[in-house]
């Protein structure tokens, strides 16, 4: 349920800042691949608009994960520590530039702003490829050296999954 709690709490920064930009939220997706939010298309948003609602998500756990380190640091309280810990895993794990994370929209919207929409995804489908790859490699290198568990191969299968249609990037 903590790590529910931290995943709404990233969504409602995105959410968030679409309000404030003042559009609506006209769909809330979730699959095996992740949430997503998709605003409503009564207003289209500019490139520095859509990097803040990008942005939003990750910068929302992060200040939560230093709010909740803080009050347990204070409180000495074990369950605050864990649930600021699951904020910034959140936070940070959302902005490897790899899609269909955050990072990965950020490096494409970034990118918008000095080639063209082809040549963006291009990058991003090869970057989330090699970042992927490489985490599937290490899952392999761990489960076969170290015997440990399949989470990084899960978490590199999902990325690759993402990828399908234009999601990768």
């Amino acid at each position: 349920p903590w790590a529910l709690l931290a995943c709404l709490i990233h969504e409602a920064g995105h959410t968030a800042a679409i309000c404030l930009l003042g559009g609506r939220v006209g769909a809330f997706r979730l699959s095996i691949i992740g949430a997503e939010i998709v605003p409503a298309r009564a207003r289209l948003f500019s490139y520095p608009e859509e990097l803040l609602i990008t942005a939003a998500g990750p910068l929302v756990s992060i200040g939560a994960a230093t709010l909740f380190a803080y009050a347990a640091s204070h409180f000495h309280s074990e369950g605050a520590f864990l649930f600021a810990g699951l904020n910034l895993v959140a936070g940070v794990f959302n902005l490897i530039p790899a899609g269909p994370l955050d990072g990965g929209r950020l490096l494409k919207l970034i990118l918008l702003q000095v080639c063209s929409l082809d040549r963006a995804e291009q990058i991003g489908r090869l970057v989330t490829t090699l970042f992927a790859s490489a985490l599937l490699m290490t899952g392999v290198w761990h489960m076969k050296q170290l015997g440990g568990n399949i989470t990084l191969i899960l978490t590199a299968l999902w990325r690759l999954a993402g990828m399908r249609g234009n999601r990768g990037n």
